[in-house]
């Protein structure tokens, strides 16, 4: 068997407090948010648990989420708020941006720009008077655009991205969003388009021909409309990520293309095109229907 071994900080009187020993009491808070991290957003370079949105209308194109900033403003405009990421060194940390932030476009193009714009921090020593070393760091927020790709490189952690021909940008990256979030509350008006769809549906659909289900097409709507519950349900009791909505989402087609398909095709055409619907591609990009 092979043994593995972990610092953790373990005071006693009389131990003497060397460095070691508070570098293992300095790595506890990033070891719980690398777990907290990996459990959100297991493959993302971490999430935003809130703010850090563009400051414009949801636009009616593009995945939930997606934003249509002022083509006529000089920059883009995002609230206030909080990221739990990971720096380009590999450590996690909560970075706070307590109050809105306004960046420039970055060419004269305005919003008919490619790219994305992210957020980056970086470290430095602090020292005290006279240039005396002390015991933390000072962590500077950077936030602006970078070519197409480059919001994948270490350290750089993507707010928004824009998609076809720059007007809009797709903002459901790497976020968690509460149940009372305006993006949420449009997502459950889409929901209720495709639940009257499913009541109204004539029997169609290879399921239906199969007789997966048997001869009763209300046992196929009723199949259908429960599992739409079953998501707003999900949508409405929970603060999900970026990542768990996706899964929602994807398990609801599936559920619609076993039972009502053209609810399950509505569906998919909330996140078409999938080469511009950012995470939610995968929605669309396996659909049979």
């Amino acid at each position: 068997m092979n043994d593995i071994h972990n610092q953790r900080f373990a005071p006693r009187d009389g131990a003497l407090l060397d460095l070691e020993s508070l570098q293992s009491l300095a790595a506890v808070p990033a070891r719980l948010l690398e777990a907290w991290s990996t459990l959100l957003n297991p493959a993302g370079p971490g999430v935003v648990l809130d703010g850090l949105e563009p400051v414009a209308p949801l636009s009616a194109l593009g995945p939930p989420g997606t934003r249509r900033p002022d083509s006529t403003a000089t920059g883009i405009r995002l609230s206030a708020g909080r990221v739990l990421m990971r720096d380009a060194s590999g450590r996690y940390d909560v970075i706070e941006v307590p109050e809105p932030t306004f960046v420039n476009w970055p060419t004269s193009s305005g919003s008919r720009v490619t790219g994305s714009l992210v957020l980056r921090v970086e470290r430095t020593r602090s020292s005290a008077s006279g240039g005396l070393q002390v015991a933390r760091e000072r962590v500077s927020v950077q936030i602006g655009f970078v070519r197409p790709g480059s919001e994948e490189l270490p350290g750089l952690f993507p707010l928004a991205t824009a998609f076809g021909n720059g007007k809009d940008w797709i903002t459901d990256l790497h976020r968690a969003w509460t149940p009372e979030h305006p993006v949420i509350e449009h997502l459950e008006r889409r929901l209720d388009d495709i639940e009257r769809l499913i009541w109204r549906a004539e029997p169609e659909g290879s399921v239906w021909d199969r007789q997966v289900l048997g001869r009763n097409w209300v046992r196929y709507q009723t199949m259908a409309a429960a599992s739409l519950q079953s998501t707003r349900i999900m949508l409405r009791t929970r603060t999900l990520t970026t990542t768990e909505r996706v899964r929602l989402f994807v398990a609801l087609r599936d559920q619609l293309g076993r039972s009502v398909q053209p609810a399950g095709t509505a569906l998919v055409q909330l996140f078409r095109p999938a080469d511009s619907a950012g995470p939610y591609s995968v929605v669309s990009s396996t659909f049979d229907g």
